[in-house]
């Protein structure tokens, strides 16, 4: 499936082969999704934005295997890649 850098509320889901892993989602709503998520693994956002210090601190924690360290490391991966398709105008694949 895919996240585009277009806002839209609902995911599409598409069970014929038009589109290519079934799933079309908006990367504003993964992110606004990622947000709402954040607090409740103990990441810490400023104004919706997670800085340097804290991405380093969840990459730490992933090396450790701290608790939820593999829910964290997923988070931050997708929180990347929905700001950098915000940012850039690219899309987000995945399977």
């Amino acid at each position: 499936g895919y996240y585009l850098p277009i806002d839209f509320t609902d995911v599409i889901f598409e069970d014929n082969e038009r589109l290519t892993g079934g799933m079309l989602g908006s990367s504003f709503r993964l992110l606004d999704e990622l947000v709402l998520v954040a607090p409740y693994l103990g990441i810490k956002l400023q104004n919706g934005t997670l800085t340097d210090e804290d991405a380093d601190r969840l990459n730490q924690e992933s090396e450790s295997q701290g608790q939820f360290w593999i829910e964290k490391i997923v988070w931050l991966s997708l929180f990347e890649a929905a700001r950098l398709s915000i940012e850039h105008k690219t899309a987000i694949c995945f399977n």
